[in-house]
């Protein structure tokens, strides 16, 4: 019977998991409460994303084998994939209280602590596990990748080429690689890493994505904004807060002063332009070069679906604000300057919608989004009210014209505030 879940396990590592639960299967019809079955059962539910049934498989792992370490180690990773940090920490160090000579369990907590942008004690979670084992890969890339974290990327291209040396046909390590080379600004050995960790795992996710930001590189603008966001990432969710809010805090103090000021205002001008240019350009970078890499022949392809349409989005409100534009330049009396603001503003909530690449702040900053453009369209309509008789209209009609006056005078803000709401949203550990 543990023949059947060794196998499975197996097959599983394989990626082989219809056969694997076929013989996790056959080892339940001759031993139920295997709590190796159950595990083995817990890793292939995780895999298929059915994270529940998998909870409770791992907890009946757990429940029944108390003192096996491979079962505290699977509900952790269960709760890890989960986002349950806390509950996988605890997992984890009951594992490694009943196995301290396993690496992976040691490398497992490693992960957490990275997820958690831990970055020092990732790196010191990855050292405990080299030094129980040299070659661990999994140790080898943690490390890595905490290095790069940490500002270090030279040692960590030092040993993410360690790990190749180790198993020069693991996708992740070439990946790793990939974004090191990337921060670097070495944008052609890291396209070669991101094309072979693809050529290797077709479905790696952080190689897709490396090779499409690699594509976009190769734009001096987007360059610059790359810079940004590997400098950001390295400062951890405070630190990006702290930078946020201190150039908000600060563009608002500088803009009081040069309003207060005239002599000094010319000076301080520029200054808050260029802020607010920073701002939209971190905002609408990723969409845009998407959208201008639809005409790329790779990139097109490497391309997500949602990279696709949120490039659609923002690419065809930015086509109507500009459209919007040229026609108030050529007719003034017309809506079409209203029509320009609105669909121009309204790149902030689209840029904040996409930028936001976690699946789960998505749906509440889509409902976010449409409140905004609805009140947009309320400011359209408002605009064009001048032209219409309200006297003419009855009473529903007029305090429906009430209302969407109310949220024209809401709808800037809220486009402007859109940006910290997705923030905020990013800043959230959503838990599945």
């Amino acid at each position: 019977m543990v023949a059947h879940f060794e196998r499975a396990w197996l097959l599983f590592r394989q990626g082989r998991l219809e056969q694997a639960e076929k013989e996790i299967a056959q080892g339940f019809a001759q031993d139920p409460g295997s709590p190796l079955g159950h595990a083995v059962l817990a890793w292939c539910l995780a895999a298929r994303q059915q994270y529940e049934e998998a909870t409770r498989e791992a907890q009946e792992a757990v429940g029944q084998g108390p003192d096996v370490p491979f079962a505290h180690a699977t509900l952790a990773r269960v709760w890890f994939l989960r986002r349950h940090l806390d509950k996988a920490e605890t997992s984890a160090a009951e594992a490694i209280a009943l196995d301290p000579l396993q690496p992976d369990h040691v490398v497992l907590q490693g992960q957490i602590r990275f997820a958690r942008q831990q970055w020092q004690a990732a790196k010191e979670a990855a050292d405990r596990a080299l030094a129980l084992d040299p070659e661990h890969v999994d140790a080898l890339n943690l490390r890595a990748e905490a290095l790069r974290k940490l500002g270090q990327a030279t040692s960590a291209e030092d040993q993410l080429i360690a790990a190749l040396a180790v198993d020069p046909d693991d996708a992740g390590t070439h990946a790793s690689l990939g974004w090191v080379y990337l921060e670097q600004g070495d944008r052609a050995k890291a396209m070669q890493h991101f094309r072979e960790a693809l050529r290797l795992d077709a479905e790696l996710e952080s190689a897709r994505a490396g090779a499409v930001e690699t594509l976009k590189a190769f734009n001096p603008v987007y360059r610059g904004f790359l810079k940004y966001i590997f400098w950001m990432q390295r400062l951890g969710t405070q630190g990006q807060w702290a930078v946020i809010l201190g150039a908000w805090f600060g563009y608002m103090i500088v803009r009081r002063v040069a309003e207060a000021n005239p002599t000094a205002a010319k000076w301080l001008w520029p200054l808050i332009a260029g802020y607010l240019v920073f701002v939209l350009v971190t905002w609408l970078a990723q969409p845009l070069a998407n959208l201008a890499l639809r005409l790329h022949p790779f990139g097109r392809l490497a391309l997500s679906r949602d990279e696709r349409i949120g490039s659609n989005w923002v690419g065809g409100c930015l086509l109507v604000a500009i459209v919007a534009a040229v026609g108030y330049g050529l007719r003034p009396e017309s809506i079409a300057q209203d029509v320009a603001i609105v669909f121009g503003l309204m790149l902030l909530p689209l840029g904040a919608t996409f930028q936001a690449a976690v699946p789960w702040p998505r749906k509440p900053m889509i409902i976010y989004t449409a409140v905004v453009a609805l009140a947009g369209l309320c400011s359209i309509v408002v605009g064009a009210l001048p032209r219409l008789a309200l006297e003419t209209l009855p009473l529903p009609l007029v305090l429906l014209v009430a209302l969407a006056h109310l949220l024209s005078l809401l709808f800037p803000w809220g486009a402007v505030l859109s940006l910290f709401a997705g923030n905020i949203l990013m800043s959230i550990r959503w838990k599945q």
